[in-house]
């Protein structure tokens, strides 16, 4: 992988390279040679490494402008800003960014080439382009709708690759148990069928997942296979089953009564901003009406938590509790 392709627009990616070729120079296949640098704390003042991450720095419009000072601020910004929560393609380019900055400073008095780098990094950092601005709480709201979207997207596109490497999994588990000892039994078993996988999705995020994980991890010394890799296929499997899924009968059969009522509860709020029309909210409502008088006596419309379970839905708890000690007593 190309960091420097994948992380820096395409107009200004080639530019850069450039500029990194000049610095440092070149290997036989003209990438720019790594070197190593000197750490971040030893080239910022005393105490600089631990201040409050600020706005970035605006690219200055002369290359003198960078002296030392001007570069360690700019080094202490980009070296906080690393450790917030952000995308994989931000942090991949914060660590050029970094790096830039340490070379520039690696130098004692920073070469023309060095702050060249560091100018162009900063011209793309604080481009429309790649440093998002949201001017408003609302702009905010609008901008993570949309990046929850795309999550749903990557679960609809690539769900389906999720579910059927957990299936071979389970097909080589059943394999492998034959002949092996109780502890690998005992994993199969609490990994294997009637579980769904969405029921163990949620029991390995409650508090009481230690066996369970524990089992995941005999699981995959038995075949040989990343247990980090198995506990995401899961989660992310369970993410798109509880989304696309038959959500609303999963909760239904689970008798999760609550996470029930405030899922239908927001949809139906919500209705008039995600429907196409209002015909299709209209219908809508009242199918999310009608599950709320199956199963609920709600006190407030708006309110989940005043959605108290019905004698129907008390009645699916008492027998789904009555087959979970029966099977408990096998």
């Amino acid at each position: 992988m190309d960091p420097y392709l994948d992380t820096i627009p395409d107009d200004r990616g080639e530019e850069i390279r450039e500029r990194v070729r000049e610095r440092d120079g070149s290997d036989s296949e003209g990438r720019p040679i790594q070197r190593a640098r000197a750490d971040t704390s030893d080239l910022l003042p005393p105490g600089g490494d631990g201040q409050e991450v600020e706005e970035p720095p605006k690219p200055e419009d002369d290359l003198d402008k960078y002296d030392r000072e001007r570069l360690q601020k700019g080094l202490r910004y980009v070296h906080e800003a690393a450790k917030r929560k952000i995308t994989p393609r931000t942090q991949e380019f914060l660590k050029l960014h970094k790096d830039a900055y340490k070379a520039a400073l690696d130098d004692g008095a920073p070469e023309k080439a060095s702050r060249a780098v560091v100018q162009a990094m900063d011209e793309v950092y604080y481009s429309a382009a790649f440093f998002l601005k949201l001017r408003s709480s609302e702009e905010y709201d609008h901008f993570m709708r949309y990046v929850k979207l795309r999550r749903l997207e990557l679960l609809a596109n690539y769900g389906d690759y999720l579910g059927q490497e957990l299936q071979e999994i389970r097909a080589d588990l059943k394999a492998a148990a034959t002949g092996a000892g109780s502890e690998v039994r005992e994993a199969v078993q609490e990994l294997g069928p009637p579980k769904t996988w969405l029921a163990i999705a949620d029991e390995l995020a409650g508090a009481n997942m230690a066996d369970l994980r524990k089992n995941v991890y005999i699981a995959c010394g038995v075949l040989g296979i990343d247990a980090i890799h198995m506990l995401w296929l899961i989660k992310e499997w369970g993410e798109r089953n509880r989304i696309f899924h038959n959500q609303i009968r999963q909760y239904i059969s689970n008798c999760h009564w609550g996470r029930l009522a405030e899922q239908v509860c927001r949809d139906l709020k919500e209705l008039l901003n995600v429907a196409t029309d209002a015909d299709t909210a209209a219908n809508y409502e009242k199918v999310l009406l009608s599950i709320q008088n199956e199963y609920f006596e709600a006190k407030s419309r708006d309110d989940p938590q005043h959605w108290f379970p019905n004698k129907k839905a008390k009645k699916l708890t008492e027998e789904k509790l009555a087959r979970e000690e029966k099977r408990a007593q096998k």
